[in-house]
């Protein structure tokens, strides 16, 4: 065996011209399946983050049947005490925080509009969600009375800049009609259009005291240590607490759970093509390398090589041209996502970006995985289309081919 790897080396490096081909069209569809997967990822991932950092968090817990009716009147008792034991006792929860969460009206001097009014503790939130990194006029919640934050969106929807008042309106516990003026104390701006355009957030106590919720809460927004610890975190939850619904955020967001699944086939498909036209460029090349050697090849079998020990020296001359352009086109498509890792701007398709969450600037992403993968299915590529090159070698008859010109 060694000694056809190194008749395998020597011929691969007989036709310079004809390898450095080969080699480059492995090494660019290389670079280019790996690259295209790395946006694919880095754009995946920043929906991920976006949806987690907005108002998701990594885990959800809310009353029974929230998630059904999500009613005002399906609340946690007690502010959720009880349930914040069972956290501060779990090692995998580095934060949580207690939220009161609604359906209202929000109205200023030029229109109104109907959204998701969210009250929240000032100290706590900012310890689950990016909110208050987002800040990007006035500031965020202080606590006093009467305060609200909005996304810059809304705030040009409604026609409102920071220190503008608006009325808030919506149904209260009783199911009676409530109404409150708020000002606004800071605009936000994050990668989810969607979040911007339609949330409000007030502070926590005033939300119970317009919506008569007293000390109870919709929900108990949770982040762990690591997204893989959740589902861990989710079952012991589950079985630790009565009455309760706790939901991941693949949950409460099953459009981008979906979109994530579909990756994985986006993936596979991209690989399919690439390889497929790989594999036809290999053969190609094998098969031209037989045609200029058949006198060579004739006198080998002439001279006693067997017709197996042939077929594998052809099969390993396509493994081993194909396995130094896979190397080459990683290297490559490493290189150039380790220069990328400030991002790339995709300004110009923001707002579809932005209406996904997955914001402007992707930066690419590869997993351990994405070096594994095309590397086998690149040797089984070589493989494959080797075998055709190798079996017309193995036909040869020594007596014609060493009469061959």
């Amino acid at each position: 065996m060694l000694t056809l790897l190194r008749m395998a080396w020597r011929n691969i490096g007989r036709n310079p011209r004809r390898t450095a081909i080969l080699l480059t069209t492995v090494s660019v569809g290389i670079m280019g399946t790996l690259l295209s997967m790395a946006v694919l990822w880095g754009m995946m991932t920043g929906m991920i983050d976006t949806a987690i950092q907005t108002d998701l968090g990594h885990l959800q817990i809310h009353a029974e049947g929230y998630e059904s009716d999500p009613e005002i009147s399906l609340l946690l008792p007690d502010g959720g005490q009880s349930i914040l034991r069972v956290l501060d006792a779990h090692p995998s929860v580095v934060a949580y925080a207690p939220r009161i969460r609604s359906e209202a009206l929000v109205s200023s001097p030029t229109t109104s509009l109907g959204l998701r009014l969210l009250g929240v503790d000032p100290l706590r939130e900012p310890s689950v969600s990016s909110l208050k990194k987002w800040i990007t006029e006035g500031q965020f919640l202080s606590g006093q009375a009467r305060e609200a934050v909005i996304g810059r969106r809304l705030a040009d929807r409604l026609n409102v800049e920071v220190g503008d008042k608006m009325v808030l309106s919506a149904q209260d516990t009783q199911g009676d009609m409530t109404s409150q003026s708020v000002r606004i104390r800071g605009l936000f701006e994050s990668s989810s259009a969607d979040f911007d355009k339609g949330s409000i957030f007030i502070n926590l106590d005033q939300a119970a005291r317009m919506l008569g919720t007293g000390s109870e809460i919709s929900e108990i927004v949770i982040v762990t240590r690591d997204r893989d610890e959740v589902t861990d975190l989710q079952t012991h939850l589950a079985s630790s607490l009565n009455e309760v619904e706790v939901q991941r955020w693949t949950d409460l967001q099953p459009f981008i759970a979906f979109l994530i699944e579909s990756s994985g086939t986006a993936a596979s498909s991209l690989y399919l093509v690439i390889f497929v036209a790989m594999a036809f460029g290999i053969a190609n090349v094998m098969m031209m390398s037989i045609f200029d050697r058949i006198r060579e090849i004739g006198v080998m079998l002439a001279l006693g090589m067997s017709r197996a020990r042939l077929l594998t020296l052809v099969i390993l001359e396509g493994i081993m041209v194909t396995t130094l352009g896979t190397v080459i086109g990683l290297g490559l498509a490493a290189a150039i996502v380790f220069s990328l890792s400030g991002g790339i701007d995709f300004s110009l398709y923001a707002e579809g970006l932005n209406d996904m969450g997955a914001g402007a600037r992707i930066v690419p992403r590869l997993n351990p995985i994405d070096f594994v993968q095309p590397i086998l299915i690149s040797i089984f590529t070589a493989l494959i289309a080797s075998i055709w090159p190798a079996l017309r070698a193995i036909r040869l008859q020594p007596a014609e081919a060493t009469r061959h010109t």
